[in-house]
């Protein structure tokens, strides 16, 4: 099938007036929250370890802590590493679990089969994301186009692990066939789900310019990530649907535990 883009927006946004989507949006709020808390105390850690092993300039003092913010936790820099890894295999199940929702027909309660091989897919997922990323960098650093050619190229690859529960060396393949004849489409689909994410992201730095409080710009970055999120999640999820063959449903049957 084609893509329509219309209709990936319409139906993925009708998804979000429900109650699954009410659920992950918290579950996204919680994983905006831990992010920024975890991202700041690596950033204290790395900031606190470099200044033990460099000198510091004696007409410039430094204190303990300073490159943290004012969310970071006061742990050292394997803990704070130990805290990252463990964030990231956290929001690649989330990502899982919504990408599998949204692909699905589900409103009022969760598919089946959500948590169905979750540890096999979420170890091919974060391995495919990391060789995509990797890619579109590489293609990036020599052209800027063919990092965004990559880019398109490859955006459903970890959809192909996630709900075809492909390993990932399979799913590159498969994800790069998926978009054959409409990468074009494809890459507008990315614009607007980009302008999305960026307009969320224009009310914190307005606060954040006009000196509001800490707290509140960190609240509403995150409440609005987490908006952002999970409507570019929902659209790209009703695009890869649009994209598989006629007739084609979601081979998920382990019974979810949400159901």
């Amino acid at each position: 099938m084609s893509l329509d883009i219309p209709a990936a927006l319409e139906d993925g946004l009708a998804r979000l007036p429900t109650r699954v989507a009410a659920i992950l949006f918290a579950v996204y709020l919680a994983i905006g929250t831990i992010s920024t808390v975890i991202g700041s105390t690596l950033s204290r850690a790395v900031v606190d370890a470099l200044q033990t092993t460099i000198p510091a300039d004696a007409t410039a003092p430094t204190t303990p802590g300073m490159g943290g913010g004012a969310f970071a936790l006061d742990v050292s820099l394997p803990v704070a590493v130990a805290l990252f890894l463990a964030q990231v295999v956290l929001a690649q199940v989330v990502g899982v679990v919504a990408i599998r929702t949204f692909v699905s027909d589900a409103r009022a309660s969760f598919p089946t089969g959500l948590t169905s091989h979750l540890p096999w897919v979420v170890l091919n997922a974060l391995v495919a994301g990391f060789v995509v990323n990797v890619l579109i960098g590489l293609g990036a650093i020599l052209l800027v186009i063919p990092g965004i050619y990559l880019a398109v190229a490859l955006y459903f690859v970890q959809f192909e692990v996630i709900v075809e529960e492909r390993n990932a060396i399979d799913a590159l393949r498969t994800g790069w066939e998926l978009t054959k004849g409409d990468r074009l489409a494809v890459f507008l689909l990315l614009l607007v789900i980009f302008a999305i994410g960026l307009a969320s992201a224009v009310p914190g730095i307005l606060l954040g310019f006009v000196g509001a409080p800490t707290l509140v710009v960190t609240a509403v970055s995150v409440a609005l990530g987490a908006v952002a999120g999970l409507i570019g999640v929902a659209i790209g999820a009703r695009a890869y649907v649009q994209l598989k063959p006629d007739g084609w449903s979601p081979g998920l049957g382990s019974p979810s535990p949400f159901a």
